[in-house]
């Protein structure tokens, strides 16, 4: 179980990272190919951060990745904040305020200890993501 929770923080960190590479045409090509809809994926990153309501030792990071990749959702697509809001994103944000931990401050670790910082604070994100559900 570890290792299929490990592999969903990387796969989720790499899809945050690889599609804010991407215009609104890539991504949509991405999402048919892949015969996944954004309300699904949105689904299931609410899904994951209730899964996690305390910030896991066992995957450090994937509440930071979950967000970084619900922000690049809501920033290309209107729709994708409604979604957000109509599974109840909001009120888990509130919570990952609540329960963040240094833990989440890091990037690169050696055993349980954290090495590398990363460079915006996941109460930052937190605070876009809701900033961007608040607008509309």
């Amino acid at each position: 179980m570890s290792q299929e929770n490990k592999l969903q923080e990387v796969m989720i960190g790499l899809a945050a990272s690889v599609f804010t590479f991407m215009d609104s045409s890539e991504s949509s090509t991405v999402f048919e190919e892949s015969r996944i809809t954004e309300a699904e994926l949105a689904n299931k990153l609410v899904h994951i951060l209730k899964k996690h309501p305390y910030p896991p030792t066992k995957v450090p990071r994937i509440r930071r990745f979950v967000i970084e990749l619900a922000i690049w959702m809501m920033k290309e697509r209107e729709e994708n904040i409604h979604t957000f809001k109509g599974l109840g994103m909001e009120e888990v944000l509130e919570s990952v305020l609540e329960t963040t931990s240094e833990l989440e401050s890091f990037n690169v670790f050696s055993g349980t200890v954290g090495l590398n910082r990363h460079n915006l604070p996941i109460h930052s994100l937190v605070e876009t993501a809701l900033k961007l559900m608040e607008d509309r």
